[in-house]
């Protein structure tokens, strides 16, 4: 029975393949298999299978060794995860900013230790936009399955003599799965990255392997041909029916966990045997952990140097390349490797130094030396500096509120500003000019990621946020009401323009819409400091990385159809020849935006004189003047 538990089966590799092949379709192009990342789940059941068929085997034969066990790991994990981290790290020098270059160390030390799980808990999630820019994310899976090779042996020598060791299993996966649940409702960040919340999919597998289903133990009811297009029906089916939104893990993880386990069940159906058991599927099983490993670090890289927004041909010819250095490194490093005895001390060796260089590019800042001390200032650019999320009135800032103290008094016309925090990056600039012309006083009331609409619905603390400064409009009379957000296309214009109805039941006699500054794929920094690697030369125009017209051209029609005057921020700061604005002078301080869409303060100057005659003329101000 040992020899047999032991035996190849192809079919295993072909599995690997199918989840391979919906992992890295689900990065390349996560719109044509938004559920991709169920592949995970899939390995990691596999990985339980696996791990268990071996470790049960060696026991019963009283041949199981720790030293060995962990020394075959070692020889099958290392000398991959050694060539990709060493090249990731490589590209990084040249590609990645020194907080970046700082984080990847981080990421380094992390996925050394098979801890990137547990880092990224204090990270962003995911399925965040910002993940594309970590080249080691994905990491995270590795650190659950050494986490849990670490836990399972000894824990399965517990129970390995036990007349109940099925039932041991059985209810760790339970106990673990309900944990998940558990974990899920308060965090979906810690659900999807703790050893305790995923071990049950990898304890599936563990539980196959102990009732040994190429046995007459289980007793079939249902042919294996029905269990395994079953199994293989759930996982293609939740690739396809999940998305980034979908509560996961938890009950939408239990269909692709119960999918690989039919069809691990079914050795001998017509699918495992003539499809998963096919060439071409087990050849790509047999890449399948090199690509893993590197399809991500180069999509990563990808989107970072392409400022977000590379090509399809782009796209793909990446994910060719991890084909190619898979087979590359399969066929020259982990077959040539795998059974090399003395090798174990100089792959840990390998892994120590790798770590080390992760450690020194923390406490480096990023190898920050790497740049010339102009890019360096840039490099150091923080949207916190600015005194506009300082300010009192901006509902992020620190013992922030709403109240008269948000609106300056005097005889002036007033100007009230409404928006999220683009309009309250605005705030010193008009202050400044308020304050320098005499000609009107400012109102100012923000609040992040909160658009200026009534009753919007979507958000409660932006709901009571906008009730409260309506309640100032109306106390206040403002000569004029500037909204002012980013202007995406989340935001409800029917709600919208039930918030200008309101405006002018208030008596607001002049309503003026600013729209969306441009919004940089990758920070305009970063698009600044890649275009001076390419060109050697810094840009005061890019046309790559930003967009908005989009949306300047919505929020134009609607301002029309609403009757009341537009303004284009993208007219101010974009040239339709040349692209969009980076800066308004030559030192650091001079970036028109300091992130994605938050202007500085030179930016902010900048826009505020370039619509003074639209906005800041008296008679405008004061009678308001059709645009």
């Amino acid at each position: 029975m040992a020899g047999q538990s032991e035996a190849y089966r192809p079919d295993i590799d072909g599995l690997r393949a199918i989840s391979i092949f919906v992992v890295v379709i689900y990065h390349a192009q996560p719109w044509l298999i938004p559920g991709g990342y169920v592949g995970v789940d899939v390995f990691f059941v596999i990985s339980g299978f696996l791990i268990t068929r071996i470790l049960l085997t060696e026991i019963s034969a009283s041949r199981f060794s720790v030293a060995g066990f962990y020394g075959r790991r070692v020889r099958r994990l290392f000398p991959a995860l050694i060539i990709v981290l060493a090249v990731t790290a490589a590209i990084g020098w040249f590609v990645l900013l020194p907080d970046q270059y700082e984080f990847l160390g981080k990421n380094i030390a992390a996925g050394v230790a098979f801890a990137a799980n547990l880092f990224q808990l204090s990270q962003t999630g995911y399925f965040a936009p910002a993940s594309a820019e970590y080249p080691l994310l994905h990491l995270w899976s590795l650190g659950i399955e050494e986490q849990f090779y670490i836990v399972w042996p000894p824990v399965l020598l517990l129970v390995a003599n036990t007349r109940r060791r099925r039932l041991w299993i059985s209810l760790l996966a339970l106990l673990s799965l309900c944990a998940g649940l558990t974990i899920l409702s308060g965090s979906k960040g810690w659900a999807f990255y703790s050893p305790l919340a995923r071990g049950w999919e990898l304890l599936v597998g563990c539980l196959l392997a102990e009732i040994n289903l190429r046995t007459s133990k289980l007793h079939l009811r249902v042919s294996e041909n029905v269990l395994s297009c079953l199994g293989l029906s759930a996982i293609i089916g939740s690739s396809l029916a999940l998305n980034a939104d979908s509560l996961f893990p938890g009950p939408y993880a239990v269909p692709p966990v119960l999918g690989a386990a039919l069809v691990l069940a079914s050795p001998n159906s017509f699918v495992n045997r003539i499809l998963l058991s096919s060439r071409p599927f087990v050849a790509v099983g047999l890449i399948s952990y090199p690509l893993y490993l590197w399809h991500w670090p180069l999509l990563s890289y990808l989107e970072i140097v392409r400022n977000g927004d590379p090509t399809l041909i782009e796209v793909w010819a990446a994910v060719v390349s991890a084909l190619v250095l898979s087979v590359i490194t399969y066929r020259y490093a982990e077959l040539p490797l795998r059974r090399r005895e003395n090798l174990v001390p100089k792959l840990c060796l390998g892994m120590a130094g790798l770590a080390a260089m992760g450690l020194a590019a923390i406490f480096t800042r990023g190898f920050e030396f790497r740049f010339p001390p102009e890019l360096q200032e840039i490099a150091r650019l923080r949207t916190d500096d600015s005194p506009a999320f300082r300010d009192h009135c901006f509902l992020e800032a620190q013992a922030s509120a709403y109240d008269e103290s948000c609106i300056e008094q005097g005889s002036s016309p007033l100007l009230f500003v409404w928006g999220d925090s683009t309009a309250a990056a605005l705030f010193p600039a008009l202050d400044d000019l308020g304050k320098t012309t005499g000609k009107f006083r400012l109102a100012r009331f923000n609040s992040p990621g909160c658009a200026p609409i009534l009753d919007a619905g979507s958000n409660f603390r932006c709901d009571e946020a906008n009730k409260a400064a309506f309640g100032f409009v109306e106390s206040s009379h403002p000569d004029v009401v500037l909204l002012h957000a980013m202007w995406g296309t989340n935001n409800d214009l029917e709600k919208l323009h039930a918030t200008i109805d309101s405006l002018r039941r208030g008596g607001v006699s002049r309503i003026v819409l600013l729209g969306p500054v441009p919004i940089w794929k990758r920070t305009l920094p970063h698009a600044m400091i890649n275009h001076y690697r390419l060109w050697h030369e810094f840009a005061d125009f890019i046309q790559t990385g930003v967009r908005g017209s989009d949306q300047d051209q919505r929020m134009r029609a609607f301002s029309r159809s609403a009757g009341i005057e537009y303004i284009s921020a993208k007219r101010a700061l974009c040239d339709p020849n040349r692209g969009c604005m980076t800066r308004v002078g030559p030192s650091a301080s001079d970036i028109i935006a300091t992130d994605i869409i938050h202007l500085s303060d030179h930016g902010a100057r900048f826009l505020v004189r370039a619509i003074s005659n639209e906005l800041f003329s008296t008679p405008a101000l004061v009678a308001g003047s059709s645009n």
